[in-house]
Order: C-alpha cells, then sequence, then structure tokens
C-alpha cells in the first residue's frame, strides 16, 4: 500500500482539482493501478456490450415488417444506422481500453502472457460481433477502422514527437 506524501486537501474547496491526478500527493503507480482497473473495466464492459448488444439477439426465424430475421442474429441490426453507429463507438472503446493495458504493463512481469491473453479476446470480440451481425448490417472496414484508429492515433503522436524533436 502506498504511503501518501501529503496529507489529503478538502475537497469541497476544488472538486475538480482535488480528484486530479497530483504528482506531489499521488504516486505514478497508484494512477497506473487505477488507469489498469479502469481500462479493465471499459474492455469487459464493452466486450460483453459487443457480445450480447442492446435489445438481445432473435430467438426465431419469423418476418417481422417484411425482413426475415435469424435466430442468434442482432435485434438492433435491423436498423444499420444505429447499429452501425454502435458498433463503430463500442469497437472504439474496447480497442481504446486494450491499447491502455498494452502500454501500462510493457515491462511488467507475465506481460508476454497478459499481452497474448489481450491480442486473443481482441480476435475473439471480432468473430463474436461477426457471429451476431446480421447479414449486411455493418460493413467489415468499419469496424477495422474503429479498432486501428486508437493504434493510429498513438502512432502518429509519437512520429510528430520525433519529427518535433529533428
Amino acid at each position: 500500500m502506498a504511503t501518501q506524501l501529503n496529507p489529503p486537501e478538502d475537497a469541497s474547496d476544488d472538486f475538480y482539482a482535488y480528484y486530479r491526478f497530483n504528482p506531489r500527493r499521488d504516486t505514478p503507480s497508484d494512477a497506473r493501478n487505477t488507469l489498469l482497473v479502469v481500462g479493465t473495466l471499459i474492455a469487459a464492459a464493452t466486450f460483453q456490450a459487443g457480445i450480447n448488444p442492446p435489445g438481445g439477439v432473435w430467438q426465431d426465424k419469423t418476418i417481422v415488417d417484411g425482413v426475415t430475421t435469424h435466430p442468434g442474429k442482432a435485434i438492433l441490426g435491423s436498423e444499420k444506422a444505429a447499429f452501425t453507429v454502435f458498433l463503430f463507438l463500442n469497437t472504439l472503446a474496447f480497442s481504446s481500453s486494450l491499447q491502455m493495458i498494452h502500454y501500462l504493463i510493457i515491462d511488467c512481469p507475465f506481460s508476454f502472457e497478459v499481452l497474448t491473453a489481450i491480442y486473443s479476446m481482441s480476435g475473439t470480440y471480432g468473430f463474436a460481433i461477426a457471429a451476431v451481425e446480421p447479414p449486411g448490417a455493418v460493413k467489415f472496414w468499419y469496424i477495422m477502422i474503429a479498432f486501428l484508429l486508437p493504434y493510429a492515433v498513438r502512432l502518429s503522436q509519437q512520429i510528430f514527437k520525433i519529427y518535433k524533436r529533428g
């Protein structure tokens, strides 16, 4: 358990400032542990939302409003625009949380095993959303953009820093 360098201030003075990271009060290890917990919770919630989308899945093959439903496919998938936005944002959050976990565990013991689990979970997520997606509901490249966007932003930030220095 980490020891606090200074006793806590009064939160009622400035609520926002009180809960912000303060290097004089908070240890980097505490911040890292907090981010790992938050990232893990986001990854778990978005994974679950991806494999069990809002509204659930069709149970039987029926005709609703002239459209044939498919058992095991997302009910929300009948609304293509809404389902596309949902999957894009959910995948973006999932990918961002996995990237955050990835960077926070670099050089930690068992980091190889954790990274293997993360990338396996990414593949499982992809197959799961493909399994519940109704035929033709979402274009594949929308999901790929959402998944790769956090990595592309981080990479471009690193390239920009190198370019700025040199």
